[in-house]
């Protein structure tokens, strides 16, 4: 990253930190239970929207759950053809940032707009336009990957232990999404 884009950065987080709510009361909630579910990611290859595109069919199929919206992250200029937009799908790129690297326009603001029970953050590292999006987003509970940035943003971190695989992270944040709130088994004694 260059010299400038790094000063850019900068001053995103530095306007990312001034701007998180300090008001915000999270309420855990079991996946099993959600109704309403939001997944963020970053869409490195179309092996990885491939991931996140297994995972919200599996929970449609497998929990039920009635609205799942997912929104990808391209750092490339222009969008793959493999991310137009589809049903419960949006996608933005790089031409959808401002100058300080924050998203902007009518998808983003529509998404962070909307009050999810649940909004999952499947990034592999810190990158400020999904971080700004979890910040601002009107979920009720905010679940991640373990970071240091992501202190403030995330009600739930997981920790990878140095893995960097996406199916790792989605099986991670599932199994313990699942435990959340979870009823106890009744005994047989």
């Amino acid at each position: 990253m260059k010299l400038f884009d790094r000063l850019k950065e900068w001053m995103g987080i530095r306007r990312l930190l001034r701007d998180l709510p300090q008001d915000r009361k999270p309420i855990a909630r079991n996946i099993a239970l959600a109704r309403k579910v939001a997944i963020v990611y970053v869409v490195e290859d179309e092996a990885s929207h491939n991931h996140v595109r297994n995972y919200v069919k599996r929970l449609k199929e497998e929990l039920g759950i009635g609205t799942i919206m997912a929104l990808g992250y391209s750092d490339e200029k222009a969008l793959p053809h493999y991310l137009h937009a589809k049903l419960n799908f949006d996608a933005i790129c790089q031409k959808d940032l401002n100058w300080y690297r924050i998203p902007q326009g009518n998808t983003v603001q529509n998404f962070m707009a909307e009050e999810y029970e649940i909004i999952i953050d499947l990034t592999l590292a810190d990158r400020l336009p999904i971080q700004y999006i979890m910040a601002k987003s009107r979920a009720r509970f905010k679940v991640g990957r373990w970071s240091e940035s992501n202190k403030k943003i995330l009600d739930m971190m997981i920790d990878m232990a140095g893995s960097q695989s996406l199916p790792q992270l989605i099986q991670q944040v599932h199994h313990y999404l699942m435990m959340v709130n979870a009823k106890p088994e009744p005994s047989l004694n």
